[in-house]
């Protein structure tokens, strides 16, 4: 699986930053970065959310260069195949009851490509088990002749992942489709230092609170702005008031010891 998704990226190279991307790429130099998401009002650690980062200390967002489309979903395939990893590792290495749901945002785009649904084909097929730890936390901007697709796509991933999470933003064009197609619960990732994010979560708070649909407060910075997001209504939350992201890493994807089900 990781040849397929090597080769994939290496085909979708356009842009400038496509080459530097696929540079790090073939040095193992892009990773996931791990955070824990904790419950609101106990700190628990409840979920582990990872990111695709790169950097000596994971410091980059590969997603903040100027990538082709192709290049986009590739990495968000490949993000979802290290996030399958990570639970199949959780499952081989920690008691049953230590074993925490990964939070893996990934474009929903990426998933109905044709490409991207072979790969999650495949995904599905070479572990089931450790599938069934994720919650893909979807980015749903699809056009409407994807809309068809889009809802298979959410049935799969019901079935066969621990939970679908939504993952939106400000301003928020995705009302109806939540009201129809509800997610488990919805990631927000905003700052309240910004005017329009103040101003476009309002609207936001009521339609959750109306239709009790629970959502996760992230890029928490500070404990002030984390008893805000409590008291608006947030159930966990995640951020650098609390925990600073931590790279992860496995054994080398040339060593096949390095997972019992998944290659």
């Amino acid at each position: 699986m990781h040849q397929t998704l090597r080769h994939l990226i290496e085909q979708h190279v356009v842009t400038d930053d496509d080459a530097l991307i696929l540079a790090a790429f073939l040095q193992n130099d892009i990773r996931h970065v791990c955070q824990a998401i904790r419950d609101v009002r106990s700190g628990v650690v409840v979920y582990q959310h990872v990111t695709l980062r790169f950097g000596s200390r994971g410091e980059q967002s590969v997603y903040s260069f100027d990538l082709s489309d192709g290049m986009r979903f590739s990495l968000d395939l490949y993000s979802l195949y290290l996030a399958l990893r990570q639970s199949r590792f959780q499952i081989d290495t920690f008691h049953p009851d230590l074993v925490s749901d990964v939070v893996v945002p990934v474009d929903a785009n990426a998933l109905i490509w044709s490409t991207g649904q072979h790969a999650l084909t495949q995904m599905l097929q070479l572990d089931k088990a450790a599938f069934s730890f994720l919650i893909p936390s979807l980015q749903i901007n699809v056009s409407d002749e994807a809309q068809p697709r889009l809802v298979s796509l959410l049935a799969t991933l019901r079935v066969r992942s621990a939970a679908l999470w939504f993952d939106i933003s400000i301003p928020c064009h995705h009302i109806e489709l939540m009201k129809r197609h509800r997610p488990d619960r919805v990631k927000l990732a905003i700052t309240l230092a910004s005017k329009q994010d103040r101003s476009g979560l309002l609207p936001l708070i009521r339609f959750f609170r109306s239709h009790r649909l629970p959502w996760v407060a992230g890029r928490i910075s500070s404990q002030s702005e984390l008893n805000q997001f409590r008291l608006l209504g947030a159930s966990h939350y995640f951020g650098y008031v609390s925990d600073i992201p931590t790279s992860l890493s496995f054994k080398g994807f040339d060593n096949p010891d390095t997972s019992q089900n998944v290659e």
